[in-house]
């Protein structure tokens, strides 16, 4: 590495002592910036070891001078390259007034600040997020575009069923005249791609479906010994307990390509996406039955791959962001966590040949932001570049 030809010593007495011109500031900045990651940490190891063997007086008290002698260094500079000094003062201090930490600091702070520019094509605007929009399939094969229903106003009517959307958007099923007489039908309620939405079913069950996601149920429960809902997608379910008119609780089970999954009562979410590896439930209240081999218990997962089933314990908090309004970059894999992206913005996702599969993720954003705020979060990890063209997003290195 180039640093290594020069006296870190010298250099840090030279600037303590004021002696270190500005140009050669610049230029040592200069010079890492084009270090890597790790090349840096060596760099600050390095300067460990020299400040240990050869202690320089008045180190504490040169630090407001530094500071400032970097602030005015970087107001001489374009706009978009300076850095809070606030951010500054307070992160060195945290770092044992070290000069050559705070340059690391800098260097990384710059980094982050250049990766965190989403190249958006000529022609092509930032995408806005996803929405309540919904399709409902009635049983005899009419669709209802359900964002354009009037909330309130606006009625379906089926046998032993009256259908009408809230003020919150929220779609509510409401009984018609003698349920245990009435034909039982089966509706289907689909999001797109960019579409999410909360449905009240006939049982008082409340479910909340994410892009990408239907659920098939009957518009009555009455005649049925269990209330079966087939769901593609992902899916919250608050289940209503209900008797059978016998005595009993009536079963409430979801089922998917994978996994059955029979409940009481409870809170739950099912992720069972056609393009993931693996069909997901993850517990949140009460108790509930994957397939026949397996009875979860609050915080716990049961995760369905091929030909196997495991059982984890999780934090629930983690598989519900969507619910929440959130993306969580902590615990999903970097492709992943593009496929979510991909279904709440309604976009195709190509990765070049540099792409990496991994990235080291992390944090929370709100999925109410535009997508270039969420690809700038993952971007701002060195690790990957995105740009924006159309309703197309290229992953590079």
């Amino acid at each position: 590495m180039e640093h290594k030809n020069q006296n870190i010593h010298s250099i840090y007495s030279k600037f303590l002592d004021n002696r270190l011109p500005a140009k050669e500031i610049s230029e040592l900045l200069q010079k890492m910036e084009h270090l890597s990651d790790g090349e840096l940490e060596q760099m600050v190891a390095e300067f460990m070891d020299e400040r240990e063997s050869h202690p320089v007086p008045g180190e504490e008290e040169s630090l407001d001078r530094i500071l400032l002698s970097i602030r005015n260094l970087r107001l001489s500079e374009p706009s978009n390259h300076k850095i809070s000094f606030k951010i500054y003062r307070r992160w060195i201090a945290a770092a044992v007034v070290l000069l050559v930490p705070a340059l690391v600091f800098f260097v990384f702070s710059q980094k982050a600040k250049n990766a965190g520019h989403i190249e958006i094509a000529a022609g092509s605007v930032d995408i806005a997020p996803g929405r309540d929009r919904a399709t409902l399939k009635l049983a005899n094969g009419t669709e209802v575009y359900l964002d354009t229903l009037h909330a309130g106003q606006d009625k379906i009517k089926q046998y032993g069923a009256s259908i009408s959307k809230q003020g919150n958007g929220e779609l509510v099923y409401m009984k018609l005249g003698d349920t245990e007489t009435a034909v039982v039908e089966y509706n289907t309620i689909s999001t797109p791609r960019g579409g999410r939405y909360k449905v009240l079913l006939p049982d008082s069950t409340q479910v909340w479906l994410n892009a990408s996601s239907s659920i098939t149920y009957p518009t009555s429960f009455a005649h049925a010994g269990a209330r079966l809902i087939k769901l593609e997608g992902e899916a919250y379910f608050a289940v209503k307990k209900v008797s059978d008119g016998k005595g009993k609780s009536q079963p409430f089970i979801v089922s998917t390509d994978r996994q059955k999954v029979t409940v009481l009562g409870t809170h739950f979410n099912v992720n069972a996406y056609a393009d993931e590896s693996s069909v997901r439930t993850t517990l949140l209240e009460g108790r509930v039955q994957v397939n026949s081999d397996a009875i979860l218990r609050p915080g716990q997962q049961a995760i369905s791959f091929s030909k196997t089933l495991e059982v984890r314990d999780v934090d629930t908090t983690a598989f519900v962001d969507w619910k929440n309004n959130e993306f969580n970059l902590k615990t999903s894999d970097f492709r992943t966590t593009m496929r979510k992206i991909a279904r709440w913005y309604d976009v195709e996702i190509i990765y070049d040949q540099s792409a990496p599969s991994t990235v080291k993720l992390g944090g929370w954003i709100s999925r109410d932001k535009n997508i270039s705020s969420v690809l700038k979060l993952i971007q701002k990890t060195g690790g990957v570049h995105f740009k924006l063209e159309g309703r197309r997003v290229t992953v590079t290195k």
